[in-house]
């Protein structure tokens, strides 16, 4: 229908295609380049700071709660944790389908709940999402001439930054080898007596004045209480007079009270008689009147019979005895008789009975309200005789109220005077206790610290509105500068004639800084180094092409100011973008080529050269759309797939071009050649799109850095069936209406020569698949013997170094190796400039540093000029040669792995995780395991992962001892560590630009010996009140002993991490396999266990995953050639050749020297579906061969012969569109080089299994004759 269509109407395709143009180029255009896809791991790191906390300290405190908070996170996987002086870190890693959006949420809620029980010196934690966004896009060196660091920091603090921070696309800017001033208060102990002697005099002055006010209120109570005696007495005599009064009138209410409850007892006996008569009478009147109606009745029918005139008197007569004998009428008559004879007992009659039954009802009313009556006047009598009740009681009230007022008041009195003398006692006391008050106690320096930060503060509160206009209400301001400070008021005594207490009066301030403590070179000049990380929102090179323009804007408008970018992605990217683009235009030129070779007509090669621009517009056009970036893994898939996006156009322009040979007219031959290999291209494109397919559930890193890849090949290839299937036909009906037949005599040799081979394999099957299944399983004994890979290794165009000085080396001599090494190197007439500064780990880098650079490792960016004739793993060679004989440990990077994040985070080499709780035995175990890898053949170095050990006084408290003193061990804990605290960091105030930090310091404290810490005196007060003095050394003892620097935890157990580097020329996974050997029969400790981690299961778990991928993928392919083929079984022959493909893979990787890696195997999953596609083909012409009747053998053998070419172009053209990649031409090229490895093997290989083992197979599998339902029997039947 397509090609129909097309053909009939070219123009319409020709519309299309300069849409497509120019929505490509308006899409290329747009999307800018990147070193990797949109990566978002579910992994978030949690960082805080404890200040002067020990490990263990800031583990308990700390790691184990926020590790117990976040094990209850929806989706949460991992919690590892590593707990070190000053400071906590959680690694948390999260399910694939976590939101980590809302999950940060949820961590913050979780953080709230329970940092209110941290100490008050533990900071804010920090939360950070691990993304490739958390690397510095570039790190560049500033230095200015003639600055040195100090001067140069105050530059960069006051002018540049700013500058460089409003840079289109920069999120944040790190400094290294800046001055960092620090703001220091000095408590002074002289500063403190001064204040104590001022205080001293007021309390005198405030004593002597409450001795005198005390002698005064001692007259003043003696006065009062002789008025209260004679006020008692006259009291007394008025209360007795009201009381006998109140009881006469009791009396008198009583007796009336009496007479009322006779009447009611009489009333009460009678009242219920009554009713029941007047309920009978009402009973016995309702029954008359039911008994006269129905007589009534009875009469009214008797009347109207005898009313009647139509009637004789006997029927008359008649009627009246049917009523009169009926039994209703006598029911109605006796009863009426009962009644009558009931009332004249009692005296009565119809007539009478019903003005009784009203009187009755009326002396019942009479009676129920005399009652009522009655009851209201005993109620008024009862309330007169509650009334005097009150009266006498509320008389005693008063009587007792008024003795107790006396009584109390004269108690208070006697209270007074026994307070005054406490008073006095209190107030000699207090005398004696002022003498010894000593400010030093009250102005500690939590004390301070807590104030200044109180003090140091500003906040908005919310917004009032007046007059329609929104006012933000902000509550205090900051401080501002040390004068302020100085006058900061600490507390006011409340002392009369003493001043308010400013930290000027206990305190020495002033500002220092690190400028002997820090070290940043650029060349020869003093220099700081700035990393740069950018907006997840915007691309890496378009970040730092920005920071590019700013550096030379800034560089011409400050004379002296020079920028060096010692690591810059942006130039990467373009490197590695170019080259692939370069890849991608030689392999299309290729392709073209090797066209041309076996058509030999220019005009078929022309329609195949302008659908391959075409195919890869329509594919960045989806590209654009579906959101997938242009970066490394997205162009590498689409440098795939130009070889493999010609397939389908060859396919119908060589049927079109061997049609138009058979004499057809072009526009039949453009129709008819389209249409016949319609079906079996677009089953062979959707093979090779449904190898992608699976990707969707393959979980961890290898889906989100392949899926780019995924669409991008599937695009292209799409696009190119589009194509094939539209362009090319129209085309070709234009272009090929004058043919001139071409002569193909090497072809037609070929052909000749295939044919004679493909017979022969037909007789001998076989001996062909014995020897095709042999060398498959020797390929993969190769593989398995070869070992595993992640990523292969990708030059950079830059150069780092690390220098690791011994532990106890000096800055100085630090410093000294470091310009050694600077001179060295920049005497390279390869080396352009080298930047140096001291390092403060992978955890500065990621921005979550903890502010300490270690004084002996030195970190280098070594620029290389841009005409470099060496490799830079040479170069990298010859730079550690110069600098062997120095001092320190010198290691120099040439390399730049594109696996270095993720084994960053589980670890390079061969890597083992021990697992215990008990510090000590966690280490000796760590060291015998270590030991034990360093016998394994192929290690290198082995780290047992205890790391710098801490030199370790141990002080164990003899609970027991303790106790007989009333100590506990957190009490002891508590007094020492607050002995040996010298400083704390309290706020930081903005002085000259830049944010500084206060620290305050005991002025008082001293260094704090061994012995000094034995003999430390606890107080202690026994159960009898008396206070003494206990010795540190007589309640506990003292060892010498090693902690660990860092304590890692995993799933809330500690662990070590012993961990294993490789020679050269040995494989990651044979190593592992071998230490797993050595390791199985080491005895652990009880409670023990270990475990492999690191590069090898990494490599283990995506190899596992794209296996999934790949067995999903073969069964969505044998569903589609299922639907193809409408055959259960000969898909089963296509896909015996998927094995066989691998074997030329193999056989690739290995004549190229390369093992299987994750990148590889990415080929053989593409391999899956590109190889069947030929097979695809055959098999198709085949059977419609043998639909039309032609035997079996000889259907193989033409199928064979007419579809060789195709095959062999189709083939050809994909290889040497993937050749460039394969030999690793250009920067970054090595990343997709075994892709391209394993493809082009496994084409070249699987292309001649297609051509022999296909039909050998075929033949095998199918014995009995295609059956096809004719078209008439298609026809609808209408009936």
């Amino acid at each position: 229908m397509l090609a129909k269509f097309s053909v009939k109407k070219p123009l319409t395709v020709l519309v299309a295609v300069i849409l497509v143009l120019i929505l490509g180029f308006v899409s290329f255009t747009s999307m800018t380049p990147d070193l990797l896809p949109n990566m978002d791991f579910p992994m978030a790191v949690l960082m805080t700071t404890y200040p002067g906390a020990s490990p263990e300290e800031v583990e308990a405190t700390l790691t184990k709660p926020l590790e117990q908070s976040m094990a209850t996170l929806e989706n949460i996987s991992t919690v590892t944790s590593s707990s070190s002086e000053n400071y906590s870190i959680l690694f948390l890693e999260f399910n694939d389908n976590a939101n980590m959006d809302s999950i940060s949420v949820d961590i913050r809620e979780k953080i709230s709940l329970i940092e209110g029980a941290w100490p008050e010196s533990v900071g804010t934690p920090y939360l950070m999402k691990i993304n490739p966004n958390i690397l510095p896009v570039m790190i560049a060196a500033v230095d200015l001439d003639g600055a040195d660091t100090t001067e140069l920091t105050s530059f960069l603090n006051d002018t540049l930054m700013n500058k460089l921070e409003g840079v289109a696309g920069v999120a944040s800017i790190s400094a290294s080898g800046t001055v960092e001033k620090q703001i220091n208060v000095l408590l002074s102990q002289r500063k403190i007596d001064a204040v104590n002697e001022k205080m001293q005099a007021a309390l005198n002055d405030k004593f002597d004045k409450a001795d005198a006010e005390l002698a005064d209120a001692k007259a003043e109570l003696e006065s009062g209480k002789q008025e209260l005696q004679n006020g008692h007495e006259t009291l007394r005599e008025e209360m007795g007079k009201a009381e006998s009064e109140i009881y006469s009138g009791k009396a008198q209410l009583e007796t009336a009270d009496m007479a009322i409850d006779a009447v009611l007892e009489q009333a009460d006996e009678q009242l219920p008689e009554l009713k029941s008569q007047k309920k009978k009478m009402d009973q016995l009147i309702a029954t008359l009147d039911q008994l006269e109606a129905a007589q009534a009745a009875f009469d009214e029918q008797i009347a109207a019979i005898e009313a009647r005139e139509d009637w004789t008197q006997e029927q008359k007569d008649t009627a009246i005895a049917q009523i009169t004998s009926s039994v209703e009428y006598h029911q109605v008559q006796i009863a009426l008789e009962q009644i009558d004879s009931a009332l004249d007992e009692m005296g009565l009659d119809r007539q009478t009975v019903r003005t009784t039954a009203a009187a009755l009802d009326q002396s019942i009313t009479g009676m129920e309200d005399a009652m009522v009556y009655l009851e209201d006047t005993q109620e008024e009598l009862s309330a007169g005789k509650i009334t005097l009740e009150d009266a006498i009681s509320q008389m005693n009230e008063k009587k007792a109220g008024a003795e107790w007022e006396i009584y109390s008041a004269l108690v208070k009195i006697l209270v007074g005077e026994t307070s005054l003398d406490s008073a006095q006692q209190q107030l000699d006391d207090a005398r004696l206790e002022a003498e010894k008050t000593d400010m030093g106690d009250t102005l500690t320096m939590d004390m301070v610290s807590k104030i200044l930060t109180a003090q140091n503060f500003s906040m908005p509160a919310g917004y009032i509105t007046e007059s329609g206009v929104d006012y933000l209400v902000r509550v205090g301001d900051k401080i501002s500068d040390l004068e302020e400070l100085q006058n900061l008021m600490l507390f006011d005594p409340g002392v009369e004639g003493m001043d308010p207490i400013y930290l000027r009066d206990v305190a020495d301030i002033f500002v220092s800084d690190n400028a002997a403590e820090t070290y940043a070179k650029m060349g020869k000049n003093d220099g700081v180094i700035l990393s740069f990380n950018k907006q997840s929102n915007y691309a890496t090179a378009e970040v730092t092409e920005n920071l590019q323009n700013r550096f030379e804007q800034l560089s011409q408008e400050y004379e002296g100011l020079h920028f060096t970018s010692l690591m810059d992605q942006g130039d990467y990217i373009h490197m590695i973008v170019n080259s692939v683009l370069e890849n991608l235009a030689f392999g299309a030129v290729l392709a073209i080529i090797i066209l041309f070779f076996f058509l030999k007509d220019v005009k078929p090669t022309s329609i195949i050269a302008v659908s391959i621009p075409i195919s890869v517009i329509f594919a960045i056009v989806l590209m654009y759309f579906s959101g997938v970036t242009l970066n490394m893994i997205s162009l590498s898939g689409l440098a795939v797939g130009v070889g493999m996006l010609v397939d389908n156009s060859v396919v119908v322009i060589e049927n079109i071009y061997r049609l138009r040979g058979k004499g057809y007219t072009a526009a039949q031959a453009a129709v008819s050649g389209a249409s016949q290999v319609a079906a079996a291209i677009t089953s062979s494109t959707l093979t090779t799109v449904c190898v992608f397919l699976p990707i969707v559930f393959i979980e961890g890193i290898t889906r989100q850095l392949f899926t780019d890849m995924a669409l991008t090949i599937a695009y292209s290839l799409l696009a190119s069936l589009i194509v094939a299937l539209t362009v090319v036909p129209a085309m070709a009906q234009r272009t090929l209406r004058k043919n001139t037949p071409k002569e193909h005599r090497w072809f037609d040799k070929v052909q000749h020569i295939y044919e004679k081979a493909l017979r022969w394999t037909l007789k001998k099957k076989w001996v062909v698949l014995c020897g095709s299944l042999a060398l498959l399983v020797l390929s993969f004994v190769w593989a398995l013997s070869r070992g595993f890979s992640f990523m292969p290794s990708v030059d950079s165009a830059q150069i780092s170094l690390e220098l690791q000085m011994p532990e106890d080396a000096t800055l100085e001599q630090t410093a000294q190796v470091s310009d050694d090494i600077i001179e060295r190197v920049s005497a390279m007439d390869e080396v352009e400039t080298v930047g140096a500064m001291l390092s403060s780990g992978t955890s500065s880098m990621l921005g979550i540093g903890t502010g300490s650079e270690d004084v002996t490792n030195v970190s280098m960016y070594i620029l290389l000029r841009e005409d470099v004739s060496v490799s830079v793993s040479e170069l990298s060679r010859r730079i550690a040669d110069a600098c062997s004989d120095l001092e320190g440990e010198v290691t120099v990077s040439g390399s730049s792995d594109m696996s270095t994040m993720m084994t960053a985070m589980s670890g390079s080499g061969v890597s083992v995780n021990l697992y215990g709780d008990d510090l000590d035995l966690l280490q000796s175990t760590a060291g015998e395991i270590a030991a034990a890898l360093g016998q394994v053949e192929g290690i290198a170095e082995v780290d047992s992962g205890i790391g710098d050990a801490t030199p370790e006084l141990r002080i164990a408290v003899d609970k027991q001892k303790a106790m007989e003193h009333g100590l506990t061990v957190a009490q002891v804990y508590a007094e020492m560590a607050a002995a040996m605290k010298s400083e704390t960091a309290s706020t930081t105030l903005k002085l000259e630009n830049s944010d500084v930090s206060v620290v305050i310091v005991d002025g008082s404290a001293t260094e704090i010996s061994r012995e000094e810490i034995e003999n430390h005196a606890f107080t202690v007060t026994n159960s009898e009140g008396e206070t003494s003095q206990v010795f540190l050394k007589d309640i506990a003892s003292f060892a010498d002993t090693q902690s660990l620097s860092t304590i890692q935890r995993d799933a809330q157990r500690r662990y070590l991490t012993i961990s294993a580097t490789l020679q050269d020329g040995y494989n990651v996974s044979l190593v592992a396999a071998d230490a797993q050997k050595a390791l199985a029969d080491y005895s652990l400790p009880s409670g023990f266990s270990m475990e492999f981690a690191g590069e090898n299961e990494t490599i283990m778990e995506s190899i596992t995953e794209l296996l999934k991928m790949l067995l999903m993928a073969v069964a969505f392919i044998y569903l589609i050639m299922v639907a193809q083929f409408q055959s259960l079984k000969s898909p089963f022959i296509v896909l015996f050749t998927i094995p066989l493909a691998f074997t030329g893979g193999l056989l690739g990787l290995m004549i190229c020297g390369m093992e299987v890696s994750v990148i590889s195997m990415i080929g053989f999953v593409m391999l899956a579906g590109i190889i069947v596609n030929n097979g695809i083909v055959l098999i198709d012409y085949v059977n419609q061969l043998r639909a039309q009747g032609v035997s079996k053998f000889e259907a193989l053998v033409e199928a064979g012969i007419t579809r060789l070419r195709p095959i062999l172009m189709t083939t050809l053209t994909t290889v040497l569109g993937l050749s460039t990649m394969a030999m690793g031409m250009g920067t970054g090229a090595q990343m997709m080089q075994p892709v391209a490895i394993v493809c082009i093997g496994g084409l070249l290989y699987a292309t001649l299994m297609t051509l022999f083992v296909v039909p050998a197979m075929y033949d095998i599998m199918n014995k009995k004759e295609i059956r096809t339902i004719p078209e008439e029997e298609l026809q609808l039947v209408e009936e």
